[in-house]
């Protein structure tokens, strides 16, 4: 087998919420199996913006397998097989989040995303990174997109053109060819794909981050480190930081190169999640700008979202 193409849907903003996953198998550059299977997750709540994407609901899932049930049946799909997804960091996270959520011992497997894939037959035309978009660019048709069969197949197709259009006879000569594109273990996926239940706060025995005029910031005198992961990147702030103050982390990013933005958008690469003030957010914790940038993770846009410990991680490199 060349590789597998995933897609998953999710129920709500919750990584561990899987309501349907497409599975495409690739064999000598040509699709020779699908499966599509629906998920029940582990409570039926389902966001109206995640039906509006999909159009699952609570009533087709509710006598499904759960994730666990299905595990058994789909576990050796992820044993010694490349597996791929587009922006295959949002799909990496719901699947491990789902291992976590049941207690599942992990796999391990090499997997790529096909926005990298894709962008290395591009031959420096500029074309968004959405699955749509990519799919329009070669000609590929997305009857049915966010249906997680749909998705799944427009990524293998993706890849298939990329190959082929490098005239390449494999996915493994084509990344024997183009050396550079990541090929990552999912033994190594950062433990973030779920974050830990909301901390009730309360206005009244913690001081949440006062607005921060960004305009007001600016970078440090001397020369910035280039190869850094936070430089030329898009970075947001959101909720309030325990380790260190909002402004101070806000000036450490932009001393290292980055971009630091008041809102999400489709160029947001990272998105820095702290505490919330429950008073603010309301009772499932997540700002506005967590829910937009999970709602762009859906669309395809590789957002990454970060804890603040990774944060400090990440600026400490």
């Amino acid at each position: 087998m060349d590789f597998i193409a995933i897609d998953f849907e999710t129920a709500n903003s919750n990584n561990h919420s899987a309501c349907s996953l497409g599975m495409v198998f690739v064999d000598q550059n040509k699709i020779v199996d699908e499966k599509y299977y629906l998920i029940k997750p582990p409570a039926l709540y389902f966001h109206p913006k995640n039906i509006a994407i999909h159009g699952i609901t609570p009533e087709e899932v509710e006598n499904e397998k759960t994730f666990a049930e299905l595990w058994p049946q789909i576990k050796s799909y992820f044993t010694g097989t490349t597996i791929i997804a587009h922006n295959a960091y949002f799909d990496m996270s719901v699947l491990k989040a789902c291992l976590e959520e049941y207690s599942i011992e992990q796999p391990d497997f090499p997997y790529l995303d096909s926005m990298q894939i894709s962008s290395r037959a591009l031959n420096g035309f500029k074309v968004g990174q959405s699955l749509k978009a990519r799919s329009d660019f070669f000609g590929i048709q997305l009857t049915d997109h966010h249906n997680a069969l749909s998705d799944a197949r427009a990524c293998a197709e993706i890849v298939i053109k990329s190959v082929g259009l490098k005239k390449r006879n494999s996915l493994a000569s084509f990344c024997a060819t183009y050396k550079t594109l990541p090929v990552k273990q999912f033994s190594q996926l950062k433990g973030h794909a779920k974050f830990p239940a909301r901390k009730q706060q309360s206005v009244a025995t913690r001081s949440f981050a006062p607005n921060i005029k960004i305009s007001d910031l600016k970078p440090a005198s001397g020369i910035v480190d280039e190869s850094h992961p936070l430089f030329g990147k898009n970075i947001v702030f959101t909720g309030d930081l325990e380790k260190i103050d909002r402004k101070t982390a806000m000036q450490r990013a932009i001393d290292l190169g980055a971009q630091v933005k008041s809102g999400v958008s489709k160029k947001t690469n990272y998105l820095v999640v702290g505490l919330q003030d429950m008073k603010i957010v309301g009772p499932n914790g997540m700002s506005t700008k967590e829910t937009k940038a999970i709602d762009l993770m859906h669309q395809g846009y590789p957002i990454e979202l970060l804890t603040e410990k990774e944060f400090l991680q990440l600026i400490n490199q």
